[in-house]
């Protein structure tokens, strides 16, 4: 019963890998070079990283980044 079960498992797992696409062209991913279909896919992967191609737009708000100026001393004045 639990050899029914691993064959089971190991078969489930085997279809998920094969359904999945390579995340740069698309394409059905290779076992040697998951998640990538080939090593061309990964290390053009690889430069999109290097080259901050990846990033999470971010709205910037001045008034968060702007640092206040400290008071000035008057010593004139006494």
């Amino acid at each position: 019963m639990n050899d029914k079960i691993a064959d089971l498992a190991a078969l489930r797992a085997q279809k998920r890998r094969a359904k999945r696409k390579c995340p740069v062209c698309r394409k059905p991913a290779s076992e040697a070079s998951r998640p990538f279909c080939s090593e061309q896919c990964r290390r053009i992967d690889l430069d999109r990283w290097r080259t901050e191609a990846y990033r999470i737009p971010v709205a910037e708000n001045d008034e968060e980044d702007s640092v206040p100026k400290p008071a000035a001393d008057n010593d004139e004045e006494s």
